[in-house]
């Protein structure tokens, strides 16, 4: 395996590209939008300052990752599956907050998301999901007063 092979394959550099590409992402957009000062900071001061540091964190990376590469430490293969179900998991619950509600939102995110793990149970999934969503409850309705419904629009 030549040296282009493996540094293309170690974890710590596919991190640090994948924290550059987001980094740059959000960077562009943070930046679109009216800086102001250290003093008066405008709406995209934050966001370019941890698009900043997520984008020197994953140089750091990608310099660790050419250092440290070695066929040992890259990825063997990629298993789209798992991935479908993470981004369709963060999906779904953007599709269905308003519909069913904070807590029915936030189970079937964690048992979506559950669901790509290798070790995946049904009943300790459940009961993750059924946990998440009455934590998810209890922090941001009752905690902190935020007003999300119990039941969303598709109950009536």
């Amino acid at each position: 395996m030549s040296r282009t092979e493996v540094l293309l394959r170690d974890k710590n550099v596919l991190a640090g590209l994948i924290f550059l590409l987001i980094a740059g992402t959000y960077g562009y957009a943070a930046f679109r939008l009216p800086l102001g000062s250290t003093l008066r900071m405008g709406p995209g001061y934050f966001p370019l300052m941890l698009t900043g540091m997520l984008g020197l964190l994953g140089l750091l990376s990608v310099v660790n990752g050419f250092r440290t590469a070695s066929p040992e430490t890259g990825v063997s293969g990629f298993v789209w599956s798992r991935v479908a179900l993470v981004c369709g998991a963060a999906l779904f619950f953007a599709l269905c907050l308003d519909g069913l509600g904070l807590p029915l939102a936030v189970f079937g995110t964690v048992l979506i998301a559950a669901m790509a793990s290798q070790r995946f149970r049904l009943v300790e999934g459940l009961l993750l999901a059924l946990a998440v969503a009455v934590a998810s409850w209890v922090l941001f309705h009752v905690l902190l007063g935020l007003s999300f419904r119990m039941f969303g629009s598709w109950f009536g």
